[in-house]
């Protein structure tokens, strides 16, 4: 009786598998299939039969110039808001101009001081030359006089530069805009710090956006292929149905690390050739900064 108990023991566990096998097969079997996704926005295509594709981002035609200061300080003032028409020259913000101005005042009395010291230099000099005898007076004393009045000539041109130079300080402390254009961002406010070099976030960003241009990278690979003057039309994204007509502006000849992988497994290293187009339809809708899938009429597409 025990050696049948061991011999039908054995079969337990290739049973128990088979059985777990059959259940899980049955599980799959009876499974629904998974309906196949949809995109929500249906991918844009190009018109050209032999095209080259890219990456764009919209742009100023004049590039987006990020303002900075020249001199660090406290801003005080903030002329202009974001979306804002200015003309060039318009002041953009303001700083702390306190301690400057004490020391244009300072440079302005200290200018009136030696002003009169030269004039007091300069009659007493006159009055040396006006002798009618020349043993009147010696030698060492004559140059003296003509020395002292020299010297305060000298200390008027002086204190006109340095004058001259604090109110160009005080000019520097207002930021005015380089071209006409419109303010695209605002990062600075009164009573904040604005530290004068490069800085991780501009103060300001502005451009002109009259026209807006669209920058478009092509691989290094590609770009053998695209001519000067090509058709080429561009989609923004989420937007297929309507496309924007593109007119080529120039080639940017320097060929520079890519570095919008907007693809998931795309080559780090990959160099890119950039072309900047216009946009040639009046879209209000076009931001600067937004990204818009380019396509590029290759040359042997007649």
């Amino acid at each position: 009786m025990k050696t049948l108990l061991k011999k039908t023991s054995g079969y337990k566990l290739p049973l128990i598998a088979i059985l777990g096998l059959a259940f899980a097969f049955m599980t799959i079997l009876g499974r629904k299939p998974t309906p196949a996704k949809e995109p929500i926005v249906t991918p844009p295509s190009s018109q050209y039969s032999n095209s080259i594709g890219g990456i764009g981002i919209i742009e100023p035609q004049s590039e987006v110039i990020n303002i900075g200061t020249e001199i660090s300080g406290i801003v005080r003032d903030v002329y202009v808001k974001v979306g804002q028409k200015i003309r060039k020259g318009s002041p953009l913000f303001s700083q702390d101009s306190r301690s400057i101005d004490a020391e244009i005042l300072t440079l302005q009395a200290t200018l009136e001081m030696t002003k009169v010291q030269e004039n007091d230099a300069n009659a007493t000099y006159a009055i040396s030359q006006q002798l009618s005898d020349p043993r009147a007076m010696s030698k060492d004393e004559f140059n003296k006089r003509k020395y002292a009045a020299e010297l305060a000539r000298a200390a008027v041109i002086q204190t006109q530069a340095q004058l001259q130079q604090a109110i160009t300080t005080k000019k520097r402390l207002t930021t005015r805009a380089p071209i006409d254009g419109e303010i695209l961002s605002l990062n600075v406010r009164p009573g904040e710090f604005a530290a004068a070099g490069t800085a991780g976030e501009p103060l300001i960003r502005m451009g002109d956006t009259q026209t807006l241009n669209v920058r478009v990278d092509i691989d290094e690979e590609q770009a053998r292929y695209v001519q000067k003057n090509a058709k080429a039309i561009a989609f923004k994204r989420g937007d297929t149905g309507h496309e924007l007509a593109l007119t080529f502006v120039r080639f940017e000849p320097y060929i520079r690390p890519k570095q919008n992988l907007a693809v998931a497994g795309q080559r780090v290293d990959t160099r890119v050739l950039q072309v900047i187009f216009a946009i040639t339809d009046t879209d209000q809708t076009s931001f600067v900064g937004q990204q818009v899938d380019v396509f590029i009429q290759k040359e042997t597409d007649k």
